[in-house]
């Protein structure tokens, strides 16, 4: 003796099973040279993040007017070849301190305009 479902039970599975996130259409292999480069552009991302997160670099944003919470999420929002420019830059600033407040300033400013030019 089959049993059969209803109708109603029917439509219920149906309904949630297209109600279900799509999950990964394809999937690829990746090089290991495409996982370093994502690695070395987030290590530079961070160089960055961490350069904006100085009390000295907030306080001449907020001298400047600019909001550090913003410049942060316009930081967010640069391009990868961007990030690595501007990486570039802080790692060419002098060592041990001997930043001038007028080359930080300038840094900050090349940053904000980078990203408003987003």
């Amino acid at each position: 003796m089959k049993m059969r479902a209803p109708k109603q039970l029917n439509l219920l599975v149906i309904a949630a099973a297209l109600a279900l996130p799509v999950q990964a259409v394809r999937a690829e292999l990746i090089s290991t040279d495409e996982v370093a480069s994502h690695s070395s552009i987030q290590k530079e991302r961070d160089k960055v993040e961490a350069f904006l997160s100085r009390a000295d670099a907030q306080q001449n944003l907020v001298a400047l007017g600019v909001n550090p919470e913003l410049a942060k999420q316009r930081v967010d929002a640069l391009t990868d070849a961007e990030v690595v420019n501007l990486a570039g830059r802080i790692d060419s600033l002098p060592a041990g301190g001997a930043l001038s407040n007028h080359e930080l300033i300038l840094i900050v400013l090349i940053a904000i305009l980078v990203a408003i030019l987003i």
